[in-house]
Order: structure tokens, then sequence, then C-alpha cells
């Protein structure tokens, strides 16, 4: 099993519903299929369907992980990192399943885990699939 870790590392001068319109075409195309051609190709159509066509991206597959850019004219570039997380141990797993109803590093402490487990479930949050 496997997963993809969602990173943002810029938004140029993007708002926050465009940058999270984006961030959901990606975790949506990583989800319906993950090989990078078909996943270029869904970001490119998705990205015109709801932003419009006043936009420009790049889809690069660097191993299993991609490097995506989105730019508009005047708006400088969203960049984003979806990094390939594989899932082998059951503590993975359930670090996973249990990361998928977490939405901030905060909300691990209302959890009542072990503090020794924070980290691996901290890993997976933000992840697809």
């Amino acid at each position: 099993m496997h997963t993809f870790k969602i990173i943002t590392m810029a938004t140029g001068r993007f708002d926050n519903l465009t940058v999270q319109h984006v961030l959901n075409i990606v975790r949506q195309g990583l989800e319906e299929d993950d090989k990078w051609e078909h996943f270029r190709l869904y970001f490119k159509k998705r990205l015109t369907e709801v932003l419009g066509n006043s936009f420009m991206c790049g889809v690069d597959a660097m191993g299993k992980s991609f490097f995506i850019n989105v730019f508009s004219c005047g708006m400088k570039n969203i960049l984003i990192g979806a990094k390939y997380q594989e899932m082998v141990t059951l503590k993975d797993i359930a670090a996973y399943t249990v990361a998928r109803y977490i939405s901030k590093d905060e909300h691990i402490d209302s959890l009542g885990i072990p503090k020794s487990l924070y980290e691996d479930v901290r890993n997976y949050i933000g992840c697809t699939r």
C-alpha cells in the first residue's frame, strides 16, 4: 500500500480558495490514478474545468513522487509536492488510518494515544487515499 503526502511549498499571490481548488484537484487525481501520464492529463484537464484556461501547469515525476507547478500571469506560482509514501507495517497502516480523521497536528493530543505514536500519526496527516 502507499499514499502521497501533499506539501504546499508556495502559493504565490493566489487566494486561499484557488489554492484549495488546486489541492483538491491534486488529491482527486492521485486517488483516481497515480501513474504519471494519467495524473498529468487529469490535472491539466481538471485545472482548466475548475479555474478556466488562464492557468498554465506542469506535472513532473520525481521517482514515484510528483512536483506540480501552477502559474497564472501576474500571480506567481503555486508549487506543490506529492511525496510518495510506502505503508509497509501494520503500524504505518494504523497511523495512516487515524491521521485521515485529523486535520492538524494539534489534534493529536486529543486522541489519547501514547506519545511514542505521535510522530507516526503526524507523518500521515494530509495524505491521499
